[in-house]
């Protein structure tokens, strides 16, 4: 090593720790700060009945919080803001759709006419509904709440033995 290249390497060493070049391998690493999400499609007031609407459909119970506390209202923003113009504007439309409906009969009777058609939906708000239930399932679970708290997932972990199905109405044969 010339003395160039040492004179460099401790004059480094010195002003690390001023200048936090260099980090301390004492001290404990921290990941910086998560900025807050910004919405890139959704406005905040669609952002806010978009949430509402989720909520209603995974409710927070006393097993696990709901489809609000798993932010996946944003989920959905993001999901649509990266989807093709067809997409976001069936979702603008079937949002809009929502809160003219909750303006004539409040947002669960709204909800719950457009849920009723489910199986064959024939109307925008039942054909928005479908997409909607599907979106909010999805977000759901796929979030850590989803998938640690209500489904109680506790990672892949490896069974001594298999111990088979325990419901009544599945014996073992």
């Amino acid at each position: 090593m010339e003395r160039r290249e040492v004179l460099k390497l401790v004059a480094l060493t010195a002003l690390s720790k001023k200048l936090r070049a260099l980090p301390d391998a004492r001290a404990p690493m921290q990941a910086p700060a998560a900025a807050p999400y910004a919405l890139q499609f959704f406005t905040e007031d669609e952002n806010r009945l978009l949430d509402q609407l989720m909520e209603m459909i995974i409710p927070a119970d006393d097993h696990s919080p709901g489809a609000h506390a798993a932010a996946t209202s944003l989920v959905a923003d993001l999901l649509v803001f990266t989807s093709d113009d067809a997409t976001k504007n069936k979702w603008r439309e079937g949002l809009r759709i929502m809160r003219d409906e909750a303006a004539k009969s409040g947002l669960d009777k709204a909800l719950q006419t457009a849920a009723a058609g489910e199986e064959n939906p024939r109307t925008d708000a039942e054909r928005f509904f479908v997409v909607l239930k599907a979106m909010t399932v999805n977000a759901y679970y796929t979030s850590e709440i989803g998938i640690h708290k209500d489904l109680e997932y506790a990672g892949n972990r490896y069974l001594g033995a298999f111990p088979g199905c325990t419901h009544e109405e599945h014996p073992s044969s």
